[in-house]
């Protein structure tokens, strides 16, 4: 007898629940997008620990009959497709048939489902997808509920509830222990989930978005009214991401017989430190492509500083025919047919909204761009404001070793009677900001410096998420928070060592650094330490007067494990006389 053997049903579904859902968020995707097929002109969505007690999402779309309630749990059954033409075609999120199936086979599922009189046909307006429009429910109003565990239909039958559909997921992965195993903790899983329902909102305007976590809601976005589509997309991304999004963004707008780029680009100075502020919608589907990326980069040029990301908005509407959306096991990539075409676009109209940026900002001889500065305007600003604010204060003293200058505007050259020491001035001032900074966290006694005009700012839904993680933190060096209507975030008070001129800079970068990927997992008061010292000391390529320089080195001496910066980097570089004579060949 052979040792090949066929795979029981349920074994091949769990397989697949390992590709389509690889967590909570994966869940919650799937379902929104089956929601957006169904014509949803609402969707509210519920989880209870991080999404593995609970996931639920509701819609107003057109709902399923009994026939189609029982199907929809057969692996591969989908009434999106049905030719092999219709796989080169694809205008619908969902295709395969097999999220819902592989969802059951891992989680405990129940659906209910009440059909609306009409179908429920969606249709299409510039690649997004529309709200339904003049579709009647059908009276009275009676659905039907299904419902399975582990992969087993356990029971069917006819319910009450409104038109459209409800799909409750519970006890994700309570069958497979090693999945459950690999999750990250409930904070995590939040953010995560924060973030797909944020990327659905920001593409789809015409619809209504309700995240609520623990009974408490993270994002409510009412779907925008009956106006243009590239209206309904700024009105939406200033709701979900801030006006200070869209006043920092300039508009694209580039169509081609082939093609339609539209959305917002960061202008020029309005760079990140990490990818998180790029979406990309393609059709309407929330991808990642490194195609894009590039050309998006590329049409910045010298625009944008080193190791630097532009933030954007980008809608991509193209021949379904061009683009292949199967790639992919969670369709969070595409590939396009014609890449080089595709990508000379994106080009040509980043490249035409940052050239009528650029003419706007020319507005007289001598004026910069908005958000451009030298590299000693940025010095005046991040170190203390103006060269009279800088200088204020400073106690004349003499350092030990001598200062000969400062290289290339990053490294301070000094001589003792030792030989040369090189001091790279961000690792150094690093060091100090941080020591500062966990001293005063140490202290049973805070000092918090009141600030004359208190700051305040708005923050996307998952900022906010982080941020929740980060107060108590922040509040035991000295910062003062206080949190207004929505997202709104009021900074009352300051650590005394934070320069106060440029404090929402240096907020707005260590948010953004603590929400990188790298650093998704725990948000540590030490993580939290290290990166505002990083955001607020003196920059590399940054000015320093004579002055300047010698406080920074009077407090290196003084401030404890000064030989390296917070993230191990050494603050400088000792070049004896006797390595010198060797050099040189003068001693052997």
């Amino acid at each position: 007898m052979g040792v090949i053997k066929v795979l029981s049903d349920t074994l091949i579904s769990q397989i697949a629940a390992g590709e389509v859902v690889e967590r909570p968020a994966s869940v919650v995707k799937e379902l929104i997008e089956n929601s957006l097929d169904a014509g949803a002109k609402m969707c509210w969505i519920e989880i209870e620990q991080g999404g593995m007690k609970l996931i639920a999402v509701r819609d107003d779309g057109c709902g399923m009959n009994r026939d189609d309630a029982k199907m929809a749990f057969a692996r591969h059954a989908t009434s999106k497709i049905s030719t092999l033409d219709d796989l080169t075609n694809i205008r619908s999120f969902g295709f395969r048939g097999e999220a819902l199936a592989a969802i059951a086979s891992v989680a405990f599922v129940k659906i209910r489902s009440c059909s609306r009189l009409g179908g429920g046909e969606r249709t299409e307006t510039g690649g997004q997808l529309s709200p339904l429009s003049g579709v009647k429910c059908q009276l009275p109003q009676e659905g039907y509920e299904v419902i399975y565990k582990g992969g087993v239909l356990e029971s069917e039958s006819v319910c009450g509830c409104a038109p459209g559909t409800e799909v409750v997921v519970r006890n994700l992965f309570y069958n497979t222990p090693a999945r459950r195993k690999f999750l990250k903790t409930e904070q995590t899983e939040i953010a995560h989930i924060t973030a797909v329902v944020l990327h659905m909102a920001i593409a789809n305007p015409f619809v209504g978005f309700e995240l609520k976590c623990n009974g408490k809601i993270l994002i409510n976005a009412p779907a925008v009214g009956e106006i243009d589509l590239y209206t309904a997309e700024k009105i939406r991304a200033a709701a979900l991401l801030g006006k200070d999004f869209l006043e920092d963004s300039s508009s694209v707008n580039f169509k081609t017989l082939s093609i339609d780029i539209h959305g917002l680009i960061g202008r020029p100075g309005m760079t990140m430190s990490s990818k998180r502020h790029q979406y990309l919608f393609i059709n309407g589907r929330d991808v990642t492509d490194p195609l894009v990326g590039r050309a998006v980069i590329d049409a910045y040029g010298t625009r944008l500083p080193a190791r630097n990301y532009p933030m954007f908005i980008l809608h991509i509407n193209i021949d379904p025919a061009e683009v292949d959306v199967n790639v992919h096991p969670r369709k969070l990539a595409v590939k396009f047919l014609e890449t080089q075409k595709v990508y000379r676009d994106i080009l040509q109209a980043v490249e035409q909204a940052l050239e009528g940026e650029i003419s706007r900002g020319l507005g007289g001889q001598g004026e910069k761009m908005p958000g451009e500065q030298t590299a000693g305007e940025q010095g005046a600003m991040e170190f203390a404001g103006t060269q009279e604010k800088r200088t204020e204060g400073l106690e004349i003293q003499t350092v030990d070793a001598n200062i000969i200058g400062q290289i290339a505007n990053s490294y301070i050259l000094i001589f003792d009677e030792e030989g040369l020491a090189i001091v790279d001035q961000h690792a150094a001032h690093e060091r100090i900001m941080y020591e500062k900074f966990k001293a005063q966290m140490e202290k049973k006694a805070l000092e918090s410096q009141p600030l004359l005009a208190p700051i305040s700012f708005e923050l996307s839904a998952l900022e906010a998420v982080f941020m929740e993680r980060a107060l108590d933190a922040l509040t035991k060096i000295g910062f003062e928070f206080e949190q207004w209507s929505g997202n709104t975030l009021v900074i009352n008070s300051c650590p005394p060592a934070l320069q106060k001129e440029n404090l929402e800079k240096i907020f707005r970068d260590f948010l953004d650094d603590v929400m990188s990927e790298r650093q998704k997992e725990k948000i540590l008061p030490e993580k939290i330490l290290k990166s505002l010292a990083c955001k607020a000391a003196v920059k590399f390529g940054m000015k320093l007067s004579q002055l300047e320089q010698e406080e920074l080195l009077r407090e290196l001496k003084k401030t404890p494990n000064n030989q390296t910066c917070p993230h191990g980097r050494p603050t400088r570089i000792i070049l004896t006389f006797n390595e010198l004579e060797q050099r040189f060949y003068r001693r052997k």
